[in-house]
């Protein structure tokens, strides 16, 4: 069962890479009816409660692991509503690093298969209006640079994921 009101961990983009996927985002949700959020890859959780220590050591982390490279492998969408429409990225090794270490301090057990994307549109969509827009995206740009972390509160049933905090990555 999904916990609908929790904590997450994002990866978050530099301005440039930001911008470009925003763009995109903004095309889709401009065909497709979503609730905002901000351009992300959703790295961990659900988290029901953090504690001092969580965030401290969530804080170390970030100073400790360099920013990740990912690749952007093609548009994509699901039947779920977090994830009815994405880019599916490469899922390299440091970015599987930067999870386990992070559920590690969380002593959090994962148990679901990691499928990395960056969401830009959540909601029920007809499965031929998101094959449509498929047929008419633009090609992707090879890659983005995963820079920062961020700590969001969620509430999914008042559509609200408010950014608490942000940790950047040391830059490679």
């Amino acid at each position: 069962m999904r916990i609908s009101k929790a904590y997450w961990i994002w990866g978050q983009f530099p301005i440039k890479d930001t911008l470009y996927l925003n763009s995109i985002k903004d095309h889709v949700q401009s065909i497709l009816n979503s609730p905002q959020f901000d351009i992300h890859l959703t790295l961990c959780g659900p988290f029901a409660e953090l504690n001092s220590d969580f965030l401290n050591s969530l804080s170390n982390i970030s100073k400790t692991n360099q920013s990740i490279t990912l690749n952007l492998e093609k548009f994509d969408f699901c039947d779920q509503i977090f994830t009815s429409f994405f880019i599916k990225t490469d899922i390299p090794t440091e970015l599987n690093n930067l999870r386990n270490n992070i559920y590690k301090i969380a002593k959090y057990n994962i148990k679901k298969k990691y499928v990395p994307h960056i969401s830009l549109a959540y909601g029920n969509h007809k499965k031929s209006q998101k094959n449509l827009l498929i047929s008419k995206m633009p090609k992707l740009k090879k890659e983005i640079l995963i820079s920062k972390i961020a700590l969001v509160d969620v509430n999914e049933e008042l559509d609200i994921w408010r950014i608490m905090n942000t940790y950047n990555l040391q830059m490679i």
